[in-house]
C-alpha cells in the first residue's frame, strides 16, 4: 500500500521549494528594509496559552498533542500569541517599539479548501510598545510593499480597512446587548463566506430583532467616512473613526492611501483585536484574503505583562501563491547545476573530484555517483539540466586539459584545467 501525505498538507519538490524560498526572500527583504528583525518560536505551545483569549471557534482548530502527565500542548495556529509570550519574557529589557517579523509554518485543524490548508506558511510582523497610529500605518505600508515586491500592482489587490471600536460603537447604537457584540462581530467576519440567508439565521440565533438585523446589514455595507457620519456616534464609534482617519492620513504620507478602502464588513473574528483591523483581497475577490491584521492593545496585559500597545499582520502563503500563479507572477528559479563533471572511467574519479572541489567555490556542481559510462552520464546531465558538462578524459589530462560541452548547443571545446 502506498502511503499518502496527510490531508491538507503539501510536499515541496526541489523546484516548488525554490519558488517558495524566492517568495520568502522578497518578503524578508521588505521587512528588514522597514527595520524589522526575524524571530522564531517553538512549533507547539501550552494549550493554556493557545486557548486563553482566542474565542471558542479557534479552540476547535488547534492540533493538540497527546497529553503526557500534566503537560498539554498544541501546534501554533498563528504567531501573535507566541510572540506576545516572547515579548513579555524580556519586556523590561527590550527597547520600544519592538519590531519583529517571521516566516514559518502554522497548523489549523479544519476542512481543507482552496487557499486554506491544515499546514501552511505565514509571513508576518508584530510591533510591540506603541499605541500610536504610526505603528498601524507602518504595518499597512509594509503589507502593501510586500505585495508589490511579489510583482502585484494596484490593479491586483486592495486593503480593506475597519476599526473594532467603530464597529462595536455602531452596534451599541442599535441597542445591541454588549455581551453579544463579540458573537455578532464573529458573524460579520464570516459574512463573505456565507449566504445572506445563513447570515440572517446566525444573527437570529442571538435573538436580534428584524430591525437590528437590517441595520447591521446597512452598517457592513458602509464604504465611506461620509456614510459613517450619518450615524449618531457614541464614544467608541467616535474614537474608532478618529483612528481610521489618523491611519489614512499617515498612509497618504507613505504614498499608500490609494491602496486602501474603508469597509465595515471587515471584523477579524479573533477576540483579541481592539482597534484598527484590515484584510487584503485580490481585486475581483475570487480568493480568500491574502493577508490580515490589526491592533490588539489588551493582549500583553491579559497574558501577564505590563500594558503595552501592539499591532501587526500575517500573510498566508497558500492564497498568495494562487494569485501569483493566476497572474503568471511566480518567481522564475534556477536550481540546475552550472557544471556536471563526467570522468570517462573510474580511474579518473579522483581528478573529477578535484575539479568539482575547485569549481564549487563559485558554482553549483554535480558529478557521477554511480560509476556510469560516459554516455549514461551525459544522459543524466541532460536530465538534470546541467548547463555545461566537463568531460575528464585520459588523453586530455596528459595535455592538462578537459573537454567543456555546452549542453544547450552541444558545442564542445578544450580548456586548460588551470583556467577553470
Amino acid at each position: 500500500m502506498a502511503f499518502q501525505k496527510p490531508k491538507g498538507t503539501r510536499d515541496f519538490y526541489p523546484e516548488d521549494f525554490a519558488i517558495k524560498q524566492a517568495i520568502f526572500n522578497r518578503l524578508k527583504t521588505i521587512a528588514e528594509k522597514y527595520g524589522f528583525k526575524q524571530v522564531e518560536t517553538p512549533a507547539f505551545e501550552t494549550l493554556k496559552l493557545l486557548t486563553e483569549k482566542e474565542g471558542e471557534e479557534i479552540k476547535e482548530q488547534i492540533f493538540t498533542l497527546t497529553k503526557r502527565g500534566q503537560e498539554e500542548y498544541g501546534l501554533r495556529f498563528d504567531l501573535t500569541v507566541p510572540l506576545a509570550r516572547m515579548f513579555i519574557a524580556k519586556q523590561k529589557q527590550l527597547p520600544k517599539p519592538v519590531k519583529w517579523y517571521y516566516i514559518t509554518r502554522m497548523w489549523r485543524y479544519e476542512n481543507p479548501q482552496k487557499g486554506r490548508l491544515r499546514e501552511f506558511y505565514q509571513f508576518g510582523v508584530e510591533v510591540f510598545g506603541s499605541y500610536k497610529a504610526e505603528a498601524d500605518a507602518e504595518c499597512i505600508a509594509l503589507a502593501i510593499d510586500s505585495l508589490l515586491a511579489l510583482g502585484l500592482t494596484k490593479k491586483d489587490f486592495v486593503i480593506k480597512l475597519n476599526n473594532r471600536k467603530l464597529l462595536q460603537g455602531l452596534l451599541y447604537g442599535l441597542g445591541v446587548n454588549k455581551a453579544k457584540t463579540e458573537d455578532i462581530i464573529r458573524i460579520i467576519d464570516k459574512s463573505r463566506k456565507i449566504t445572506e440567508k445563513e447570515f440572517t439565521q446566525e444573527l437570529k440565533k442571538l435573538k436580534l430583532t428584524d430591525e437590528q438585523i437590517a441595520e447591521i446589514r446597512n452598517i457592513i455595507k458602509i464604504k465611506s467616512i461620509n456614510d459613517i457620519l450619518k450615524f449618531e456616534l457614541n464614544n467608541p464609534a467616535s474614537s474608532g473613526l478618529k483612528e481610521i482617519k489618523d491611519v489614512l492620513d499617515i498612509l497618504k504620507e507613505y504614498g499608500k492611501d490609494k491602496f486602501v478602502e474603508l469597509d465595515l464588513s471587515i471584523a477579524r473574528g479573533l477576540a483579541y483585536y481592539t482597534g484598527i483591523v484590515y484584510e487584503a483581497f485580490d481585486k475581483k475577490e475570487k480568493l480568500r484574503s491574502l493577508l490580515a491584521g490589526g491592533r490588539y492593545d489588551n493582549l500583553i496585559k491579559q497574558f501577564g505583562g505590563t500594558p503595552e500597545g501592539a499591532t501587526g499582520f500575517a500573510l498566508g502563503d497558500t492564497t498568495t501563491e494562487l494569485l501569483l500563479k493566476e497572474k503568471a507572477l511566480l518567481p522564475v528559479v534556477d536550481i540546475n547545476p552550472d557544471y556536471y563533471i563526467a570522468p570517462v572511467n573510474e580511474k579518473l574519479r579522483k581528478e573529477a573530484i578535484k575539479i568539482a572541489n575547485k569549481l564549487r567555490k563559485k558554482y553549483k556542481v554535480d558529478l557521477d555517483l554511480m560509476q556510469r559510462n560516459l554516455s549514461r552520464q551525459l544522459d543524466y546531465a541532460n536530465a538534470i539540466k546541467a548547463k555545461k558538462t566537463i568531460i575528464v578524459g585520459e588523453r586530455d589530462l596528459e595535455k592538462k586539459q578537459v573537454t567543456l560541452r555546452d549542453m544547450l548547443t552541444g558545442k564542445e571545446k578544450k580548456i586548460n584545467i588551470d583556467k577553470l
